[in-house]
């Protein structure tokens, strides 16, 4: 008797479990990007020199080449500034092993509001995973099976007139690696400071 009390409870959980599991995937799909974002031709997985030659082909497009933040080589991440003046002051392209990962639109909020951009984005894009007041965001999960990688898109519309999209876990993994080499150059900056006064003292 108590065995098939114990089976009964363990069957509603497990079916409540996947009927949750169910809902979950079917909420992802609705707020799933309807196409991939494309802003003047930028997109995510972009090299520097595709996004370069857009903007280069786009009169309205300039590089800001003072802002060229952060380029040393390859593997390090860094960051191309572009303009459209006066409706875009600040488009940035972060780059990670040469390829973009994210990308911020600040338009200027003297020629564009948060409800019109995010009825834009909604008609573009499709229904948003979440939206308020300050914030409208939309998920995309996508796979490619050949390369065997995946990517969570975010696209952000961030009161009053500032639009990001990234990929989610590209970019967690570029912060994890910056602030361990952040802690490596921390450390050995405090073992060389150490170093020198103990030689100072001999």
């Amino acid at each position: 008797m108590i065995w098939r009390s114990f089976l009964n409870i363990m069957l509603k959980k497990k079916l409540f479990f996947f009927l949750f599991l169910i809902l979950c995937s079917y909420s992802l799909n609705l707020s799933a990007l309807k196409k991939e974002f494309d802003f003047m031709g930028l997109k995510l997985g972009m090299t520097e020199e595709e996004v370069k030659n857009i903007l280069s082909e786009n009169p309205n497009l300039k590089i800001d080449e003072s802002r060229y933040l952060g380029k040393i080589n390859e593997a390090t991440p860094f960051i191309l500034k572009a303009v459209y003046p006066p409706f875009i002051p600040n488009i940035y392209v972060q780059f990670y092993s040469n390829i973009s990962y994210g990308i911020t639109i600040q338009l200027n909020s003297g020629y564009f509001d948060f409800f019109s951009l995010s009825e834009k984005l909604e008609d573009k894009y499709g229904t948003p995973f979440l939206r308020s007041s300050r914030l409208v965001l939309w998920q995309d999960v996508t796979g490619d099976s050949v390369s065997n990688t995946s990517r969570f898109v975010k696209l952000r519309l961030e009161y009053p007139t500032t639009v990001k999209v990234f990929d989610e876990i590209l970019m967690k993994q570029v912060n994890s690696e910056v602030s361990q080499n952040i802690v490596k150059m921390t450390n050995q900056s405090l073992i060389a400071s150490n170093r020198r006064a103990i030689l100072e003292e001999l």
